[in-house]
């Protein structure tokens, strides 16, 4: 290691993993178990339904094991004042789509 980069590190400036670039994460708000973005589904809410992201305004993701878990997506339902049964297929179909 250079003492340029010995002089960086020591103060700070870089990290020894500062080469390597990291995958963003992002967290499910149902159990809050952080995963890289890629492998969650993002969704958000318009008016007083629930779709999938559409580029603009606020969202949230979930993860495939929450998606999976019918105890979740009932308190999810009630949390969004959805149908259940709407609510679990819709999720279904999309994970089924690929938008993830």
């Amino acid at each position: 290691m250079e003492l340029q980069q010995r002089v960086k590190l020591f103060l700070g400036i870089i990290t020894m993993n500062s080469t390597k670039k990291q995958k963003p994460t992002r967290m499910c708000i149902s159990c809050r178990k952080k995963s890289v973005r890629l492998t969650m589904l993002r969704l958000q809410q318009r008016e007083s339904e629930i779709v999938a992201y559409q580029g603009v305004g606020r969202s949230f993701y979930l993860c495939h094991e929450c998606i999976n878990n019918e105890k979740k997506i009932k308190g999810l339902s009630r949390r969004f004042k959805q149908d259940c049964k709407q609510f679990v297929k819709f999720l279904k179909e999309l994970v089924k789509n690929g938008q993830s």
